[in-house]
């Protein structure tokens, strides 16, 4: 087993270190973060910008964190991605085990441990993503479950435990397998209980229970007692973490009949269709047929387990998945059904009236229903997606493609019939395996082909090496040191944009470990990350934090400019050692937080003197201004106590030097006005405030710097 895992590493290892730039836009920055805190603080708990957050989902921050210590992050990413590929296929290893003691092959165990990593699914190896370690997290957890089902005794028991808790830390979401346990386990009690009466049966599964797992029932009781008091005091919910809100509100939205088939589609279709309908066929049989105890506690509990995660993923993206199905959450059924495919093949024992609901009612229904949508790049809230296109162009519409998902079901399943009607057992089992042998490896390589020559989410070739353009500020002052970012929509009406710009600047340098906001504008953050709220003493220009010796401000910023020695320029931005305490040279206000003046105010620019400055000082002011686009050219006056510049500004832009005298301790301002405005994009704070169109604006002052050169006034 430990020689197919090490191939199916390897191979996957190939695939995932061609991956050297970030594609799903927070998580991977989140989780990066979270790693670089624990190297960096030597602290198992969750920090992001040097503050503790909620954020259960640990386990697999801790497992990078050694690639990210005192390193340069290109050289951390492609680590990272060569330890993803072994992650992530080590789930065979709990599926081979899995499946052994249900199926009793050693052939097919093997069958079913290679097929689980050749999965459209794993293509998510490729990112920094809880996936990789979750998946195969939970494939021990359901081992875990399965041993304490058939042979309970103190030592499974406590292993249970353990694994449902590893497993939560893998994932928050497989805190549903809490619920899972009790249930399957008193599904598998009932069968089994000695009595006839139906009463008597419950009461006799329920004992058999109590007596049979007394440390599961004394944690369950601990738990129970904890989630009395959470509720008591109104914090349960805040024991998910930064997963709170999804345990607010209605759990049971509109749509969510339907919202269930649109979701079991996709696994369906990543699976070849067949594999699954008799992955399903013979959950069912053994559910409410088997006398073995093995196979009957294993329908027990992936039963439940699907039935849980089914509602848990549709209740979540019915609430917050913004329209979308994400499979990635439920694709860890995938090796349950496969196990029960196998034993299908193993026995051939199946009903045909499971055969039918597997077939009809579910997976035909829910072809029927899956919404199909065309992606340009690869999903990966669904991979499986990346066969829309092609069943978009074979269908002729949507409609047309569900048309012929049903269609082709229902051919496969009469084939089927008719197969194991007229052929011997062993020649249908072999065609079943040689069916998902083909098709699942398929669609992988298609996930993969789609990531790797496709340009991802960043608007670059996945493929292409990064790290020699974005983390100039870890070159320049190493990745051991403490920088604080600025962020600032300098980039002309594009609100995405900036964000990305922004991405970039934290994803490629670890040293950047804080990012600071100013009057509550573009954060270019995630929301989650906690930010330093910065504000200046407009009499001194002195700030009400000093958090780090270094300092990354846009070189287009028109709010401030932090005083200290410039060390480097680079795309856009500079980097700054700055003076201690935070003090800016110059701060304005009266105008919008992009540099925009506004309708009949008259912005200013207000210039500090230097530390020790005993006499009036001239200081000198490159200004630039500009127009909206497509917009007349518009005048404007700049105006201080030396000088008066008079002009006007188009889209292409104007700038000029403006002289200001400023006294000893004190400060002298510049004023701008603009008479002229016009409605221009919204506030670039959030994305929707920037595509409200809920503002005027004048001119755009899009650059301010002020000159080291002074003369006397």
């Amino acid at each position: 087993m430990a020689g197919l895992w090490l191939v199916l590493g390897v191979g996957l290892a190939m695939l995932t270190s061609s991956v050297v730039d970030w594609y799903v836009m927070t998580d991977e920055l989140l989780y990066e973060r979270l790693a670089i805190s624990i190297a960096s603080l030597h602290s198992p708990l969750p920090h992001i910008h040097g503050e503790l957050i909620g954020n259960v989902n640990q386990l697999y921050p801790l497992l990078l964190a050694p690639f990210f210590h005192d390193t340069l992050v290109p050289s951390a990413l492609f680590n990272a991605h060569v330890l993803n590929a072994f992650v992530m296929s080590s789930a065979s290893i709990p599926a081979f085990l899995l499946a052994r003691r249900v199926t009793q092959s050693t052939r097919l165990s093997y069958f079913v441990a290679a097929l689980s990593v050749c999965i459209p699914w794993i293509v998510l190896s490729s990112f920094l993503m809880t996936e990789v370690v979750a998946y195969p997290v939970f494939l021990w957890a359901i081992l875990a479950l399965q041993g304490a089902v058939v042979s309970p005794r103190a030592r499974n028991d406590i292993l249970l435990v353990i694994a449902l808790m590893v497993a939560t830390l893998a994932r928050t979401q497989f805190a549903v397998l809490i619920v899972v346990l009790p249930v399957a386990l008193f599904i598998h009690s009932f069968a089994f209980a000695r009595a006839d009466a139906l009463r008597a049966r419950l009461r006799a599964a329920a004992c058999d229970i109590v007596s049979a797992h007394r440390e599961l029932v004394v944690a369950y009781a601990v738990l129970v007692v904890a989630t009395v008091v959470l509720l008591a005091v109104g914090r349960l919910s805040s024991a998910l973490g930064t997963y709170s809100v999804t345990a607010e509100g209605d759990l049971l939205p509109h749509g969510m009949g339907r919202s269930l088939l649109e979701h079991l589609a996709p696994i369906g279709l990543g699976m070849g269709a067949l594999p699954f309908i008799l992955g399903l066929t013979w959950l069912m049989t053994a559910l409410v047929g088997s006398r073995s105890r093995e196979r009957q506690a294993f329908a027990s509990i992936a039963t439940v387990t699907i039935a849980a995660l089914l509602f848990e993923v549709t209740s979540y993206d019915l609430r917050f998945g913004q329209g979308r199905l994400h499979d990635r959450y439920l694709f860890y059924l995938v090796p349950l059904v496969l196990v029960a495919f196998a034993t299908l093949l193993r026995d051939w024992r199946w009903s045909r009236w499971s055969f039918a609901v597997s077939a009809g009612l579910l997976l035909v229904l829910a072809f029927s229903v899956v919404p199909v949508v065309r992606y340009d790049k690869l999903n990966v809230d669904s991979p499986v997606a990346v066969l829309n296109g092609g069943l978009l162009d074979l269908g002729g519409s949507a409609h047309g493609a569900q048309l012929l998902l049903v269609f082709a079901t229902i051919v496969v399943a009469m084939l089927f019939l008719i197969a194991s009607a007229s052929l011997r057992r062993r020649r249908v089992a072999v065609l079943l395996v040689a069916l998902a042998a083909l098709t699942m490896p398929a669609q992988t390589g298609l996930a993969f082909n789609r990531l790797l020559t496709v340009d991802g989410t960043s608007g670059r070739p996945i493929t292409l090496d990064q790290g020699v353009v974005f983390d100039w500020v870890d070159r320049e002052v190493g990745p051991g040191a403490n920088v604080t970012m600025i962020p600032y929509p300098f980039l002309y009406g594009n609100y995405w944009g900036n964000v990305a710009y922004w991405w970039n600047v934290e994803f490629w340098n670890a040293s950047v470990d804080r990012a600071a906001t100013y009057e509550d504008a573009f954060t270019g953050t995630p929301e989650t990350f906690p930010p330093t709220a910065l504000s200046f003493d407009r009499s001194t220009g002195h700030a009400n934090a000093s958090p780090t010796e270094y300092a990354v401000q846009a070189i287009a910023e028109t709010r401030f400019r932090l005083a200290g020695k410039v060390l480097q320029e680079s795309l856009g931005n500079a980097l700054i050692k700055t003076e201690r305490p935070w003090r800016v040279g110059w701060l304005a206000f009266d105008l919008y937080r992009d540099g925009w003046t506004i309708p009949k105010f008259a912005g200013t620019i207000r210039v500090f003197s230097a530390p020790g400055q005993s006499a009036s000082t001239m200081r000198f002011l490159t200004i630039s201004v500009r127009g909206p686009n497509a917009a007349e050219p518009r005048g404007f006056r700049v105006s201080s106590n030396a000088s008066d510049w008079q002009g006007q500004a188009d889209e292409r832009g104007t700038s000029n030097q403006v002289s200001v005298c400023v006294p000893a301790r004190g400060y002298a301002d510049v004023r701008i006005d603009a008479p002229h405005y016009s409605p221009i994009y919204g506030d670039p704070r959030t994305e929707a405030s920037f595509g409200s169109y809920a503002r005027s604006g004048g001119v755009l002052i899009n650059g301010i710097a002020l000159a080291d050169e002074t003369s006397p006034c």
